[in-house]
């Protein structure tokens, strides 16, 4: 019953403006899969996306454990384990023992799989950058606010 209460005092606006929301995310969810698609095969052509989310956590977070990856990321054990290996086996990641837990391995970039993940993020900056043109330097200060707070419930973060 407060469920109808709840939509009975939701105004159209508001309901609109959600509508809107969910339409923009599904449109921006859909360009951020392009966009990892297109960021692992210029990093190599025969990375999965999913690789390349994983190089990203570890070349912002090095030296990182799995179960850090498999906690930002969102994916299970297996895959990560696995792309892991691929990314180790490739060249671009190396790992030493953990000291404070000798069962597992902590991972880092190596310095070419740096440089390639660095001007990466310097081609996406720049692009995200031009998606911001005409914009006063308090909407983007603000846009990014208001978007880390939509985020944080939705993740669990904070």
């Amino acid at each position: 019953m407060s469920g109808l209460t709840l939509v009975s005092v939701e105004s159209d606006a508001r309901r609109d403006a959600v509508g809107s929301v969910e339409d923009s995310i599904s449109r921006l969810m859909r360009s951020v899969r392009t966009t990892m698609a297109d960021n692992a095969s210029a990093f190599d052509p025969e990375l999965q996306p999913s690789a390349y989310a994983i190089m990203s956590v570890v070349n912002t977070k090095c030296p990182v454990a799995p179960a850090v990856i498999i906690e930002l990321t969102g994916m299970d054990k297996s895959s990560v384990s696995r792309q892991l290996r691929i990314l180790k086996d490739s060249g671009y990641i190396t790992s030493e023992p953990d000291p404070d837990d000798r069962r597992a391995d902590l991972y880092s970039p190596t310095p070419e799989a740096g440089a390639r993940f660095a001007a990466i993020r310097a081609a996406n900056r720049e692009r995200f950058g031009n998606s911001f043109d005409g914009w006063e330097e308090h909407e983007v200060v603000e846009f990014a606010a208001l978007l880390e707070r939509f985020i944080r419930p939705a993740t669990g973060e904070g």
